[in-house]
């Protein structure tokens, strides 16, 4: 049956009599109809009534559908609009009627109900992206115990080189029993649940630096007010101006990481710690040493540490405590960092989110030496070649790891600073959040997609049928049905912009908010 200016007329009275008898009716009275959302069994209307302006309906007659609104009615005239829908097609153009008053006289039996599109609220996930809880700090606890010449020195490496050296050396003349400490940084959370723990290591060429430094100490209270149980701890530092003693540094700084983490998740019911969320992260050395603790075993040891008429430094594991604790890094964030073997990549699957400027003399952005600032000559003799953010953000998406470059184009080393050593608000917020997004999507787990069906114009749905709490909402056109994840739609040609929403949860149960454009 086509739909013209003739046809509507019958269809609008069956439309308001629907479910009357012959009897004489009143047609004064107000409508015996409540508002439906979709999907749900159609409303039949019954009852004698007067129709209401401005209300979309639906109405069904055998294999018709039609979508109609009286605009304005009196005793003697109906206008209004409508949309017939037209058999293999996913759009429906406007048309417009009038009647006269002989409307109130006629009646047919249809399947009516009022258009009303399901409540839709974007589902607002705060946890573990924004600030919602006040933040804990215990102090200096200590985690372990371990031969060195100092775990904290004001500095870093913007400092005069020389000045540092000269100042280090004074106490570099013999190792001593250092307290290895750290501050943890928790939620207020009454609910006893557990939390995913986020470790951040400052930098400072394995020389200089404290666990307070300003950049870490921000980003630990930040993190732990989202969600995150986060440490920021102190490691070894110092070493004698020879090749062999700074890599033996870095990899004092390694052992220490790992003996921190393992006291962690021997601590993990008391911290409110989720042992399977641990991500870890730093600046310069400290994205070092987080790159390593992540990616480097023991069977890829620099041949430094095995002694060569020094002290054998050991395993990874066999310093700092006694504990036996094993742990799998979810997620790096790499600040500035670089390793010594893209093959290290080879042994997690880990995800890495990697910020570095492409101007950095320090630690090099791409393939090079550190502190090329200062020679590129004395960086060759001192330093082993290093693969900075690009070489590793480019081997691990090889790899088909998760794993993101942000590069800062025309700046250099320590980003959350300037040249003259103020504070960059700007990047260092940029890194925050972005942190912040890279990490919950490892955590959230998988996040649907909305798909459009090659074999039905009118048939979107997502592709992952582990999700609930589904709502909809589309602009430009009307919903024809709503299945949980899919949903049937046809689109008003007048419209210029034609877009569907979805939000809902996923497996996880963390929320999901999605938008698609018709193609």
């Amino acid at each position: 049956m086509k739909f013209n200016r003739l046809h509507i007329v019958p269809l609008l009275l069956l439309l308001f009599v629907a479910g009357c008898n012959n009897n004489t009716t009143d047609t004064k009275g107000p409508a015996k109809q409540t508002p439906t959302e979709i999907p749900e069994l159609p409303y039949v209307l019954e009852g004698d009534y007067t129709p209401e302006v401005g209300v979309m309906l639906k109405v069904l007659m055998g294999n018709d559908t039609c979508f109609v609104m009286v605009d304005s009615l009196d005793d003697d005239t109906m206008h209004g609009h409508y949309y017939h829908i037209v058999a293999g097609s996913d759009s429906v153009h406007c048309e417009s009627f009038e009647h006269d008053r002989h409307w109130r006289d006629r009646r047919k039996d249809a399947t009516v109900y009022i258009y009303q599109e399901p409540n839709y609220t974007p589902e607002e996930d705060a946890l573990y992206r924004r600030p919602i809880y006040r933040v804990k700090i215990d102090h200096d606890i200590e985690y372990g115990q371990a031969l060195g010449f100092w775990c904290s020195k004001p500095g870093t490496e913007e400092d005069s080189y020389l000045e540092i050296i000269i100042d280090g050396l004074a106490n570099s003349i013999s190792r001593t029993t250092q307290s290895l400490t750290m501050d943890v940084y928790r939620p207020v959370d009454s609910t006893n649940q557990r939390h995913p723990l986020l470790m951040l290591l400052h930098g400072g060429a394995f020389y200089v630096g404290d666990k307070q430094d300003s950049c870490i100490r921000g980003l630990c209270r930040y993190f732990a007010s989202t969600g995150y149980v986060t440490v920021s701890a102190n490691y070894r530092l110092g070493f004698l101006p020879l090749k062999g003693e700074i890599e033996r540094a870095g990899y004092m700084a390694l052992q220490d990481a790992h003996a921190a983490m393992r006291y962690l998740v021997d601590h993990a019911e008391s911290y409110g710690i989720d042992t399977s969320l641990i991500f870890v992260g730093g600046a310069s050395a400290g994205a070092i040493t987080a790159l390593n603790l992540a990616f480097m075993r023991d069977a890829n040891r620099p041949s430094s540490v095995n002694g060569r008429g020094q002290r054998n430094l050991g395993t990874i594991a066999s310093s700092g405590n006694s504990s036996k604790a094993t742990f799998t890094i979810k997620g790096v964030a790499n600040m500035w960092g670089a390793i010594n073997s893209l093959s290290m990549l080879n042994n997690n699957k880990c995800a890495i989110i990697s910020f570095h400027g492409d101007k950095d003399m320090i630690v090099p952005y791409d393939i090079g030496y550190p502190f090329s600032d200062i020679s590129r000559k004395i960086g060759k003799i001192m330093f082993e070649k290093m693969y900075g953010s690009a070489q590793i953000d480019l081997r691990a998406s090889e790899n088909g790891m998760h794993s993101k470059l942000y590069t800062y184009n025309g700046e250099g080393h320590s980003l959350h600073r300037h040249a003259d050593g103020s504070w960059n608000q700007a990047n260092w917020k940029s890194i925050r959040d972005r942190m912040i997004l890279f990490f919950h999507d490892e955590i959230s787990g998988p996040q649907p997609k909305i798909v459009a069906d090659s074999n039905d114009r009118r048939h979107y749905y997502l592709d992952l049928n582990t999700v609930k709490d589904v709502r909809w909402h589309i602009s430009g056109g009307f919903i024809l049905k709503v299945d949980g994840g899919d949903i049937w739609v046809v689109w008003k040609e007048e419209e210029p912009n034609h877009q569907i929403k979805v939000t809902g949860k996923n497996e996880r149960g963390f929320g999901f908010n999605l938008t698609t454009t018709r193609e």
